[in-house]
């Protein structure tokens, strides 16, 4: 599943109601008064949380009530939405007590324009402004003591929820199903792995602490060894695999980031777009195959102006590669444009005690006082946004010692993990802070 990260607030200045003595305090005043406060109330919460579910607002399917019998007999039935609260976007409140009319009835979607054999029905839940409302009969009021209800709508939809929609469920149809009005919605005999016309729950999101920032990952590893200038639209199975898996423990590692979880897989000889990737993974098999090409003018541009923007590049060589670090030098300077090392890319190894500038490789947000899995890594250095790893580290996010052998005990998995996260906040600290020096308003 793709991680989910919402907007921060759209930067607009505050404009609140200049008070004076004598000021006369009518209903204009009085609404610009309260916006005010709205509006920070908004921004506090966008700025500091995510929007998403609070509690309850469980999904039941339930008879076709009487009134709506006719209209929707084919499909006899419809879901009811269980008390709870919600929070949007912009920190408004979604209360769905249990004396509103809370039943909601499934229509058959319209799949009219739909070329797939599967389609995804989802329900969803927002906020509504009830100043806003003209019609009666969507809100209510008590006219003794001048108070309305603040109101919400549900909705069933074939697009994703927008950012002002909370998704109560999901539910995958077939189309051929629904063009014979054959398909009847079911509770999921597997919670963890709803079919067809079942209940899904999986996608809700809880509202909880906004995340620092999402990390994007990508990777030029392959299938193929030998065609390393092909253009694969299938990414190469066990090294995503590897670096979801390092993705994924960001929310219960380190939740002040948050991992995408889908690994982008780019072919450097073709033109590619970086500016939305925070960390790249290149094997350095890959490296010495480029450095091969009779043309890396392009390529040199491109990884040097993506690392002056902030990104980093993780080189991992296999610890079976034969000789050591300084072998690989040629092929790297040669591939980052450089004719030797100089002062700005002087490659600092592991026991050095400025390794990655104030030791964020090492110490943030977990602490090395030594070089980790010496089973695994022999060696890693750094120099201006490139990490050099001479082992088989990216395996490790995956549980093994290599691809294809025995499996890594839990706590070398940790170890990995840790390690991996300290990578990913390295890049997400330098790319903030160079981003710094060169934005554009």
């Amino acid at each position: 599943m793709v991680n989910q990260f919402y907007s921060t607030p759209p930067i607009d200045p505050l404009n609140r109601l200049s008070v004076r003595d004598g000021l006369e305090v009518n209903a204009e005043r009085w609404e610009l008064a309260h916006r005010y406060h709205r509006h920070r109330q908004n921004i506090h919460y966008q700025s500091l949380n995510q929007p998403g579910i609070v509690c309850g607002l469980g999904i039941r399917i339930t008879e076709t009530p009487q009134k709506w019998s006719r209209k929707f007999s084919k499909q006899g039935f419809c879901l009811e939405i269980q008390p709870g609260i919600a929070i949007d976007i912009e920190g408004n409140p979604i209360i769905v007590d249990k004396d509103i009319d809370r039943v909601f009835p499934f229509k058959k979607p319209d799949i009219s324009d739909i070329g797939d054999e599967e389609i995804t029905v989802y329900l969803v839940v927002s906020y509504v402004d009830s100043r806003r409302l003209t019609d009666e009969e969507y809100w209510k009021k008590d006219k003794e003591r001048g108070e309305e209800r603040e109101w919400l709508r549900f909705d069933q939809q074939l697009e994703p929820p927008k950012e002002t929609q909370i998704e109560l469920c999901r539910i995958k149809l077939l189309v051929e199903d629904v063009e014979l009005d054959k398909f009847k919605l079911k509770i999921p005999q597997d919670i963890f792995n709803p079919q067809s016309n079942e209940i899904d729950l999986r996608y809700r999101q809880q509202a909880k602490a906004r995340p620092q920032a999402l990390i994007n990952i990508a990777t030029t590893a392959t299938n193929s060894e030998n065609s390393f200038f092909q253009i694969f639209s299938s990414p190469c199975p066990i090294t995503n695999n590897n670096l979801s898996c390092l993705m994924q423990s960001l929310d219960a590692l380190y939740p002040c980031l948050q991992g995408n979880t889908e690994v982008a897989n780019i072919d450097l000889e073709e033109t590619f777009n970086l500016e939305n990737i925070d960390f790249i993974h290149i094997p350095f098999e890959k490296i010495q195959h480029l450095c091969k090409s009779s043309d890396l003018s392009s390529i040199k541009e491109s990884l040097n102006r993506y690392r002056r923007k902030g990104g980093v590049i993780l080189v991992e060589a296999d610890s079976k590669l034969e000789g050591n670090f300084h072998n690989m030098i040629p092929d790297i300077t040669k591939l980052f444009s450089l004719d030797k090392l100089d002062e700005n890319l002087s490659f600092q190894e592991w026991g050095c005690d400025d390794l990655g500038g104030e030791n964020l490789l090492k110490n943030k947000p977990f602490l090395f006082t030594a070089l980790p899995l010496t089973k695994l890594i022999l060696n890693i250095y750094y120099a201006a946004g490139i990490i050099v790893v001479h082992g088989n580290l990216s395996n490790a996010w995956g549980g093994k010692y290599e691809s294809d052998e025995e499996n890594l005990p839990r706590n070398d998995i940790r170890i990995a993990h840790e390690l991996g996260i300290n990578m990913l906040y390295f890049a997400y600290r330098r790319r903030k802070m160079m981003s710094l020096l060169d934005s554009d308003i």
